[in-house]
């Protein structure tokens, strides 16, 4: 799918086309933004640039010297963008961005939400973004704040995590239901989604320094403003998503303590009552043995006291625990 978006007047439009028309593209455009392009469409974009575009192989290439650089003309980019945050599979998708003649065009697989929410804002009001490096700020700007909502929302959920995990007993007292399959579940998802988030803002971090530092090309002074600004907001937060990776570390190391301790106890438990209910058990046997000649057999008193004898021997053990503290 291919999106263009040229300069009207003072402001910036989305170039509709008609339905099963294919027109050359608008030399105003100032933003190409290709979703899964189809061939036709991206040799359509090519023209308009006068340059190659990447291919998604090359998009997927992790060398530094691949993901940023500097050709006659045009100035490459590619980061790795925090997809699906909010489902049970997120994902770093491949996003190239790429300079020339005074336009930007964007490549990727997957449509982050920061470009759909750009798109429909630029669609519904127009947008007052006029250049090309304006309007990559812009969206380098919706994916960090997006990561930022990302992390922030997940740091809430360890906190509710970890104030359930740091109280109460080790066994749920009665009444409470605990789910520690589930627990650990989201525990495991959490971190699964912070590594993700940290991925994205290295490679944001090292995009944004390019931009910053304007080594082989000269980007514009307000773009270099700006990329110093988001560089420490993006630095801020990969070390925010460090922390975070630490309480999910500090989460899952006291949720499997917390159950070893229940297994433990519950060991304990079912070992206590198996040693206080071994000298019941001894007396039962004992009297009821199918001898012809046993003492108390024909004793009035012979019932009870074996009676007494069982009770009296599942009594003084578990008495001798409770001081022990055993129990």
């Amino acid at each position: 799918m291919l999106h263009v978006f040229a300069c009207d007047g003072d402001r910036l439009r989305w170039a509709r086309e008609a339905e099963g028309v294919r027109t050359p593209l608008p030399t105003e455009a100032v933003w190409l933004d290709l979703q899964n392009p189809t061939p036709e469409e991206l040799a359509r974009a090519e023209a308009l640039m006068g340059i190659k575009l990447p291919t998604r192989e090359q998009m997927a290439e992790i060398e530094e010297s691949s993901r940023l650089r500097v050709t006659p003309g045009a100035i490459h980019m590619t980061a790795l963008v925090l997809v699906w945050a909010d489902t049970d599979q997120p994902r770093i998708v491949p996003v190239s961005f790429v300079l020339a003649g005074g336009r930007l065009a964007t490549i990727h697989a997957v449509d982050p939400q920061p470009f759909l929410a750009f798109r429909r804002r630029v669609t519904r009001s127009g947008g007052a973004e006029l250049t090309a490096e304006a309007v990559l700020a812009a969206l380098l700007d919706g994916v960090v704040e997006r990561t930022a909502a990302v992390l922030r929302r997940v740091g809430l959920e360890l906190d509710t995590m970890g104030s359930r995990a740091f109280r109460g007993r080790a066994l749920p007292v009665k009444g409470e239901r605990r789910d520690d399959t589930r627990t650990l579940k989201r525990i495991g998802h959490t971190g699964h989604l912070i590594g993700k988030a940290h991925v994205s803002l290295s490679t944001l971090n090292r995009l944004l320094t390019f931009l910053a530092r304007g080594e082989g090309w000269t980007p514009a002074k307000r773009t270099r403003r700006w990329a110093r600004a988001a560089l420490q907001d993006v630095t801020g937060l990969g070390e925010y998503a460090q922390f975070l990776s630490g309480k999910v570390s500090l989460l899952l190391d006291t949720t499997l303590g917390r159950i070893n301790v229940e297994q433990n106890e519950i060991v304990k438990i079912v070992s206590i009552l198996t040693v206080a209910l071994f000298p019941p058990t001894l007396v039962a046997s004992v009297y009821g043995m199918n001898f012809v000649t046993m003492p108390e057999k024909n004793w009035t008193f012979g019932y009870p006291l074996a009676v007494m004898l069982m009770i009296l021997s599942a009594a003084l053990p578990m008495i001798y625990f409770k001081r022990r503290r055993w129990l």
